[in-house]
């Protein structure tokens, strides 16, 4: 992978995108910085079409399936995106995966990546993933068209990073999960665009109704100030807490390269405040998210880069 553009490739049309959502967006309100408003209900929308494709175990067809709509949406938006077929070893043998990326380029050529998982855990009955993994989805990709519809254009470019493979299916021994991050981060270092990268946000569970994000303990120090700063500003301090847990995420292989990075996750999605007991089960459907948490999250990652990408 470069950063001076991904080649598109030939795919064959999904067609279900275009009937879903209608074009929106090009005459909404901008703000004094140019960016409309973040839409939850929009993101929301964007989480019911995945889960279409449910579940979406790496490897698999209806993961293929998913990663082709992903690429479509962002087609959609007019965001330059690619499809990043790549074979990796796990517990399971061989599997083939595809990672999405959408770039918006900044006036300089320096980048920050947003990423998310689109990938379910295998061997769930009946399970949507809705949260876990739709709901970080659905945010980035309601971004990408309020970005790339505004009149805003970003100091640093923003790369738009839906990861395949990021679920183990052994523990996370070595070798197991995070293939596609892992993949991404040392094509980077290949070719030396890692050095271009000045921060790398890992949004994960976000769409829990009680949204609590529990920031962990391996985040950059300064991402997670200037996190903490945009909560503050938009009135949302009491959705955060620090963790002093260590959190084995789609973040880890870039601070692994020398990226500052940090996981937005609320690890605690449960039937009661607390707990985690819809995590990885069929609760994990689009009953047990919401729009408002949706909504709050990405205003708060559109924040953030106000504050770092659009100086």
């Amino acid at each position: 992978m470069t950063l001076n553009g991904y080649k598109r490739r030939t795919l064959i049309a999904l067609g279900l995108s275009a009937l879903l959502f209608p074009v929106v967006g090009c005459r909404q309100q901008k703000t004094a910085s140019g960016l409309p408003p973040f839409n939850g209900q929009q993101a929301f929308a964007e989480v019911e079409a995945l889960v279409q494709f449910s579940p979406r175990d790496a490897g698999t067809s209806e993961g293929w399936k998913a990663a082709k709509h992903i690429f479509q949406r962002l087609e959609t938006f007019g965001v330059e995106a690619d499809m990043d077929t790549f074979v990796d070893m796990t517990p399971e043998g061989e599997k083939t995966m595809i990672n999405v990326i959408g770039m918006i380029p900044g006036k300089t050529k320096e980048w920050v990546i947003l990423g998310s998982h689109f990938d379910t855990m295998p061997g769930i009955d009946n399970f949507q993933g809705a949260n876990d993994s739709g709901s970080s989805t659905g945010v980035l990709l309601e971004l990408a068209r309020m970005i790339q519809s505004s009149d805003a254009v970003p100091d640093l470019g923003i790369i738009f990073a839906f990861f395949d493979g990021e679920e183990g299916i052994a523990d996370y021994v070595e070798g197991d999960g995070l293939h596609g991050s892992r993949y991404m981060a040392r094509k980077l270092v290949e070719t030396g665009d890692h050095k271009k990268i000045k921060a790398m946000i890992l949004l994960d569970m976000v769409g829990d109704r009680d949204l609590k994000f529990t920031i962990p303990y391996n985040s950059t120090a300064n991402l997670v100030q200037e996190t903490l700063n945009a909560a503050h500003t938009l009135g949302y301090r009491d959705h955060f807490m620090l963790s002093r847990s260590i959190i084995t995420d789609d973040h880890v292989p870039f601070l692994q390269i020398g990226i500052p990075a940090i996981d937005l996750i609320d690890f605690k999605y449960g039937s009661e405040p607390g707990l985690n007991d819809h995590w990885h089960t069929e609760a994990d459907n689009l009953q047990n998210i919401s729009a408002e948490s949706l909504e709050i999250t990405g205003n708060i990652a559109l924040q953030i880069l106000k504050q770092i990408a659009f100086r």
